[in-house]
């Protein structure tokens, strides 16, 4: 063959676009990350979750589902001297036998799924983002949440933009992004870049798999038991130690609350404070606190009612959330 032959289907070769992406159907999503937020962001971490995207009319049906079940856990989740399972931290990878669970359909657990409709076009792009207002109240801090797909049908960018303000307020904005960098396996197969509000960074990858069925038995992943057991025992522990308020002692608050001095302002940041806390637990333990807002706050609220209106010491909390008399 003549070198200007070569070339020819050399360059043809190169230049041959991307196989065109497929959107629907369901996906298994593992990211690999570090975080610079934690006390220790030279660990490696993971987390997976199920995408399922279909048509309703002319809209875009995308569901995240974001307690995985493997039947096969290996290399995902250990059991410690305690007994309570915890997250490995480490980049894990599906062994053969998981990609073939990921396959044939992996179980999920519908706690925690969140759903959107999105409008557009694989040409223009998808979003669930609705038509601005001209007004915005003053009296409501409001979250929006909004799913967005970009790229296609080549290389597509998901990205998730999270927005809390009111217009009297300074809006608090977080962006969590899978941007495609390659496709393969025709189309089956998508590797890039991951990047969560610049902490959480790293790669992802996203595999066609299976439809899916709700778990059987138990109705609990190994995460979900994981997420049960840091609101329960892990936080109750957490607590009892004073990990929860290093920066100012129990007897210190005890005494301002005893003498009258202990404001709205003071209880607000108490309350803050134990919210801001349990983040930073389930974060160190591989979960997403985005994922339990509602119950990060509802607890945060008991807890200094306890605290504050019934005296109730943090060793006497630290007991009720260990024997499950406390709950989110």
């Amino acid at each position: 063959m003549g070198r200007l032959a070569l070339a020819v289907i050399l360059g043809a070769w190169l230049a041959a676009p991307a196989p065109a992406v497929e959107l629907l159907g369901t996906w298994h999503v593992l990211m690999h990350f570090k975080d610079s937020s934690t006390p220790h962001p030279e660990r490696e971490r993971w987390d997976d979750r199920i995408w399922e995207v279909s048509m309703e009319g002319d809209r875009l049906k995308w569901i995240e589902y974001p307690i995985v079940v493997f039947h096969d856990q290996s290399g995902r989740f250990e059991i410690g001297a305690s007994g309570r399972a915890s997250r490995v931290l480490e980049f894990w990878e599906p062994s053969p036998g998981q990609l073939a669970e990921i396959r044939a359909g992996l179980e999920i657990n519908t706690r925690g799924s969140r759903t959107k409709l999105l409008r557009g076009s694989s040409e223009e792009g998808w979003t669930s983002a609705k038509r601005k207002r001209g007004y915005q109240s003053a009296r409501f801090i409001t979250f929006t949440e909004t799913w967005s797909i970009q790229g296609m049908p080549g290389a597509p960018v998901f990205t998730f933009d999270d927005v809390m303000g009111s217009a009297s307020t300074e809006s608090f904005e977080g962006r969590t992004e899978y941007a495609s960098t390659s496709v393969e396996d025709d189309g089956n197969l998508l590797r890039g870049k991951f990047d969560r509000d610049g902490t959480r960074v790293g790669t992802f990858q996203m595999r066609r798999a299976g439809a899916t069925s709700v778990v059987k038995g138990s109705g609990k992943a190994a995460g979900q038991r994981v997420y049960e057991a840091f609101f329960g025992a892990e936080l109750g522990a957490a607590l009892y130690k004073g990990e929860l308020t290093e920066a100012v002692s129990e007897q210190d608050i005890r005494g301002a609350i005893d003498a009258g001095d202990f404001g709205e302002d003071d209880r607000r940041e108490l309350r803050v404070g134990f919210e801001q806390q349990i983040a930073e637990g389930m974060e160190e333990r591989g979960l997403d606190p985005r994922q339990a807002r509602s119950q990060i706050q509802s607890l945060a609220r008991k807890m200094t009612a306890l605290f504050v209106d019934d005296g109730k010491s943090f060793k006497e909390i630290g007991k009720m959330l260990e024997s499950g008399e406390l709950t989110p």
